[in-house]
């Protein structure tokens, strides 16, 4: 499914924190700044719009899953679904969609923590909870009137002045109306140049490798089987890091999502099959880069024992063990797997390796002669 093209930005925060206060004091100021706002809200319990006595109930208890009511003024379309839509991130983008395009401007969620989308965390000492920011890379802006003590944090805009943030909410509504690719802030653009570097340095071939990037509780990974030259940012697959693999996920999947669940400070992972990084893998032991270069960014890279029959059982937790070392590991036989804050830091550990691999296997040669 295409990404919805209504702006949205979600607001979070523990229950209490006055979400639906601030909202409703924000709702009208954005309106006269001209936009048009839709609102989604996560409830935590069951919620009826219908009550017992009317036909509309009664026919929705005898089991239809979908109910309209109609009036002069309004509309509804009541939709009974086993999904819990905060467990599942995916299916917020089909809430999302089911809103009017064209006669919104802006959507408002609340309550949706988990969200890949851009979030205003409302927060007050007074509530008790921790900060959600830390941990939460989709956090633009803390509305607060406390001090916020955990750095680095994002803008903190005075619960007082509403106003400030709407005028924050305005900008961050042109910056989505953007393409991201124009932004030039869209993490898996980065993720396809990368990969397509490798791949014409030989790196890889027309099927093998993978990749992905990471976004908050969300990550885009290549899927299994496409063509490397042909592969396009929409083409990645947006996994969860506790959903299983969607379909159409690269195999690694599960090594990608254990090194994001145990180092969050990871921010992208490439795997790559460098010949002379592999060559050197086959002396079973952790490889010592030659060249000055090497040995200074990388020290020593770590080789791990893994049966090609075992891959699936046991790579993720080797890989993510020595990724918490190291920025670079070698599957022995297989591979190379670099993280990094970026992309750009992955594709950087990846080919510093495969040169001081390549001077070691030219070193080698020339004093056997």
């Amino acid at each position: 499914m295409d990404a919805p093209s209504i702006p949205a930005i979600g607001f979070v925060a523990p229950s209490g924190s006055g979400k639906t206060t601030l909202l409703r004091k924000l709702v009208p100021l954005l309106r006269q700044r001209g936009l048009r706002i839709g609102y989604l809200k996560h409830a935590h319990h069951g919620f009826a719009l219908d009550r017992p006595g009317k036909d509309s109930y009664e026919v929705a208890a005898a089991g239809a899953r979908q109910v309209m009511l109609v009036s002069g003024e309004h509309w509804a379309l009541l939709s009974r679904s086993n999904q819990r839509a905060e467990d599942h991130p995916a299916g917020l983008d089909a809430l999302r969609a089911r809103f009017d395009a064209d006669g919104l401007d802006l959507l408002l969620i609340e309550g949706f923590r988990r969200a890949a989308v851009p979030k205003i965390e409302v927060f007050r000492a007074a509530v008790g909870k921790a900060p959600l920011y830390p941990e939460d890379d989709e956090v633009i802006a803390v509305a607060t009137d406390d001090p916020l003590d955990i750095e680095p944090h994002p803008p903190a805009v005075p619960l007082s002045d509403p106003d400030a943030l709407a005028d924050l909410i305005v900008e961050q509504v042109r910056q989505q109306r953007i393409p991201a690719a124009e932004r030039g802030d869209d993490p898996r653009q980065a993720l396809i140049t990368a990969l397509n570097r490798l791949r014409t340095a030989g790196y890889n071939d027309a099927e093998t490798g993978n990749a992905s990037v990471r976004r908050g509780e969300r990550f885009w990974i290549t899927p299994s089987g496409a063509l490397r030259d042909a592969i396009r940012a929409d083409d990645l697959v947006a996994c969860t890091l506790d959903d299983p693999s969607p379909g159409g996920a690269s195999l690694d999947t599960p090594i990608h999502r254990e090194v994001y669940r145990q180092h969050p400070e990871v921010g992208a992972i490439l795997h790559s099959h460098g010949p002379h990084s592999v060559a050197v893998s086959f002396a079973a032991r952790d490889f010592e880069p030659p060249d000055f270069e090497g040995a200074r960014l990388l020290g020593s890279v770590p080789v791990l024992s893994v049966e090609p029959d075992a891959h699936q059982e046991e790579a993720p937790a080797k890989v993510a063990k020595a990724l918490a070392s190291y920025p670079v590991c070698i599957i022995a036989g297989h591979g190379v797997y670099a993280r990094g804050e970026t992309i750009r830091d992955a594709y950087r550990w990846t080919t510093t390796l495969e040169l001081s691999a390549r001077i070691f296997v030219i070193a080698r040669e020339a004093t056997a002669l």
